[in-house]
């Protein structure tokens, strides 16, 4: 089959692989095909569990907290939109229900309904569409950044509180090993081929080709629709440079408040006590979660400081070109891509940690000031991976796409 590397553009011949097995682009090592054992069954299944499991994980109590027995409240996942809502800005709480539930519905959703139209063979109109649409919500859908922030909310609220895990943290912990599962033994190019079948032969001129699913289409023009996946061959990269490029120097300025502001509030009896960052890993220090203090200083700290910084590169090396490091260029992006989201551990971790601790005039936590702005700069980090295309690095430096 005739596959083009969505980012280097390199077009190539890929022979049929054997189970387990994997194809790398021979010049920048993107993976290009991966066949699995179960092609895309287990992942159907997978989908179909997350979509029952979702509504129990969203909508049953979450964690239960108490002080000294006398005071109690209940929290569920749902319950964290409205607390972020009330308390801090109104992006941060959609932006949380989009990327802790709806995102993940969604997509087991378009999973579900492509993966049974290709196993019982009934027609769904632009099933390539819906299965790029579900590839794409992959990066937004933070179901196990979600679990770990939950997990450091938890140790976070049994300092001042006692609390227990309850029905709806283990459904969506469930949730999210599926998900796992379900990438992981996914054959996409499988998938992509029962949908519409590569090209065999190599074409002997350039043709035409999309970057989503890296088909090449002898008989189409450039800016024509992708007959698989919806998208536009041979789409335009350089216009993708500004949208990038003005994502990370939106990012600059709020880094100041992303640290300088606390994240979380302590309003207890003695007084309130802010937490920026660093100060949320040293309270965890010191009650002895030191684990989940490293968890906070990688995530929140050292992760978008090494995006941010390896952006900035990649824009420079765009503008002022170089053939030289080209494939550890395309390589660092790849790793950003897998990276930029984690940092949202800590945003999630102030709008679970809200709810659970909330007995007001005894001892209550809310999200701070500062867990907008480091919201909003993860998310500006996230725009400017999903803009850049590594592409436009090998098309600046003269090689062939």
């Amino acid at each position: 089959m005739t596959i083009t590397c969505a980012d280097c553009g390199r077009m190539q011949t890929v022979p049929e692989i054997p189970v387990g097995a994997m194809a790398e682009c021979h010049r920048c090592d993107r993976l290009l095909a991966h066949r699995s054992a179960t092609g895309y069954s287990l992942t159907f299944a997978c989908a179909v569990a997350i979509f029952l499991l979702l509504p129990p994980a969203v909508f049953m109590p979450l964690l239960d907290s108490s002080i000294k027995n006398l005071v109690f409240e209940e929290s569920r996942l749902v319950s964290s939109v409205g607390t972020i809502y009330h308390e801090v800005w109104f992006p941060f709480a959609f932006g949380f229900m989009f990327f802790a539930f709806l995102f993940p519905a969604v997509r087991a959703l378009f999973q579900i309904v492509v993966f049974s139209s290709l196993r019982f063979g009934f027609p769904v109109w632009q099933r390539g569409r819906l299965f790029r649409w579900s590839e794409e919500l992959r990066r937004w859908s933070m179901t196990e950044v979600v679990v770990i922030a939950g997990a450091v909310a938890y140790f976070r609220a049994a300092i001042p509180a006692e609390v227990q895990v309850r029905v709806g943290a283990w459904c969506y912990v469930a949730v999210a090993v599926l998900v796992l599962i379900g990438d992981f033994t996914l054959d996409r190019r499988g998938v992509w081929n029962a949908i519409l079948p590569d090209t065999e032969a190599l074409p002997d001129r350039h043709v035409a080709a999309c970057d989503v699913c890296e088909m090449t289409v002898p008989k189409r023009r450039p800016g024509d629709p992708c007959p698989r996946c919806g998208s536009r061959l041979d789409r335009g990269i350089a216009p993708r440079l500004a949208p990038a490029l003005g994502s990370v120097g939106a990012a600059l300025p709020l880094c100041i408040p992303a640290y300088a502001a606390a994240i979380m509030v302590n309003d207890q009896l003695t007084g309130v006590l802010e937490h920026t960052v660093i100060g949320t890993v040293q309270l965890l220090a010191d009650y002895g979660y030191w684990q989940f203090g490293v968890i906070v200083l990688v995530a929140g700290i050292g992760i978008p400081i090494t995006v941010l910084v390896a952006m900035i590169w990649l824009l420079a090396r765009v503008r002022f070109p170089s053939k030289r490091g080209l494939v550890i260029r395309t390589r660092v992006y790849r790793i950003l891509k897998r990276l930029v989201r984690w940092p949202m551990i800590i945003p999630f971790i102030a709008a679970i940690a809200a709810p659970i601790v909330d007995f007001r005039g005894i001892d209550d936590i809310v999200a701070g000031p500062g867990a907008t702005p480091l919201f909003m700069l993860i998310a500006l980090l996230m725009l400017a991976v999903r803009f850049f295309e590594p592409k436009l690095m090998w098309k600046r430096s003269g090689e062939s796409v």
